[in-house]
């Protein structure tokens, strides 16, 4: 089968889950025996150098990029306003890619156009003139139009209220008008999935999660040490440059954080992850910021805990599954482990700050308690989230329902 995947970022280098979600579809399609051909958008926050990927995934590939400028224009900005449309999809849009889309659909034939989140659909009428017979597939990673929904509901700001409110409004218009236009949704949870269903999409919806290589680390069960107790090292990993990200670490230091040191002075907290300045939390009592790192699974492995404290957002959080498959245990919030259904023994879950801090506190006075959720979360990552596995059921969806 040959699948075409649209992209509104390169999948590597894997600079944030978005790249990792996008590089595990890939790659499970390719080791299904499908031929895929990948044509991305290259952006500021997400370029891409060929000479630094490895040459045997661009011959699988066929990778190819085109650059998009997506920064703030307030000219298009003025013009999406007057004109009710989305300002969040229209950046996305650019003559240049539709011109290679083109090229691309004029020299092969294929069966499926696979269509990386919303920000690839305003292409749906290139890919409708150029592939008439092709399937056209949406893969939600999330409802985009939730994340600014969130962020006008959160913000006190009067003028950010309207401006987020009018992006909330009109993604939301226009992902239900999108519906109309794809064959398919490939949903990265069965949240996302049920979503659709409610809004009135009846074609075909498949559900295909995150996925992780596992095979190679299925015999890694090592045991992880446990620290002593009041002393255990927890981390948070992620891009900083991200508003929720920084909202949820901003409210988990200053909310829960003091009690956990009162209660537990040897406690530490560290973070990492791309846009986090040097001075960021610099001064707080136990905590150590060490910027952006080269090697996150590295970085990773050396403390005892991840804490997700995401107020905001939609999809599934990479870094849990990542983390999972390492042995390494998992606290966040609700929203934090939104799709990914796991449940309060296999990884700490709360939502309000009292009760995140209480459950931490007796997290860190019992650390034996880490070895159990250890085993938990390595056994989900290796049964629900591998990449192979996720990439023959959704190729089989393909077969089913491509036209013949």
């Amino acid at each position: 089968m040959r699948i075409l995947q649209l992209s509104h970022k390169p999948p590597r280098p894997a600079l944030d889950g978005g790249c990792l979600a996008i590089d595990a579809i890939t790659t499970g399609l390719l080791n299904s025996g499908a031929r895929v051909k990948v044509l991305a958008a290259i952006t500021h926050k997400h370029p891409l150098v060929l000479d630094e990927l490895d040459s045997e995934y661009l011959k699988r590939t066929d990778l190819e990029g085109v650059v998009l400028d997506t920064g703030l224009d307030i000219r298009d900005a003025y013009m999406a306003l007057l004109n009710g449309d989305s300002y969040n999809i229209s950046r996305f849009y650019s003559h240049q890619y539709a011109m290679v889309l083109k090229k691309v659909l004029s020299r092969e034939r294929f069966d499926v156009v696979h269509l990386e989140s919303l920000y690839t659909t305003p292409y749906i009428e290139t890919i409708r003139n150029h592939a008439p017979t092709a399937l056209v597939s949406l893969r939600s990673h999330n409802h985009e139009y939730q994340i600014w929904e969130q962020r006008y509901r959160a913000t006190r700001n009067p003028f950010h209220r309207l401006v987020f409110r009018h992006l909330s409004k009109t993604l939301e218009r226009y992902e239900k008008s999108v519906l109309d236009l794809v064959d398919a949704i490939v949903a990265i949870s069965s949240n996302e999935g049920e979503g659709y269903r409610k809004w009135g999409f009846t074609g075909p919806i498949h559900v295909s999660g995150f996925g992780i290589t596992t095979e190679t680390r299925k015999g890694e069960d090592v045991v992880r040490p446990i620290p002593p107790k009041g002393a255990m090292k927890m981390y948070h990993l992620g891009a900083m440059d991200w508003g929720p990200n920084r909202e949820g670490v901003e409210w988990f230091i200053s909310e829960v954080w003091p009690e956990i040191l009162q209660a537990h002075p040897k406690a530490e907290f560290h973070l990492a992850g791309r846009g986090l300045s040097p001075e960021s939390w610099a001064v707080v009592p136990g905590v150590f910021n060490h910027g952006e790192v080269p090697d996150a699974a590295a970085f990773a492995d050396g403390f005892d805990l991840l804490v997700v404290p995401l107020l905001r957002g939609a999809g599934i959080r990479v870094k849990i599954v990542e983390s999972m498959s390492l042995g390494i245990p998992v606290a966040s919030t609700t929203t934090g482990l939104s799709g990914l259904d796991l449940q309060d023994h296999e990884c700490v879950i709360q939502a309000a700050p009292e009760r995140l801090a209480a459950a931490l506190v007796e997290l860190i006075e019992h650390p034996e308690r880490l070895a159990t959720l250890s085993e938990k979360g390595r056994h989900i990552a290796q049964t629900a989230f591998d990449k192979d596995t996720i990439g023959t059921a959704l190729l089989d969806f393909y077969r089913e329902h491509v036209r013949i």
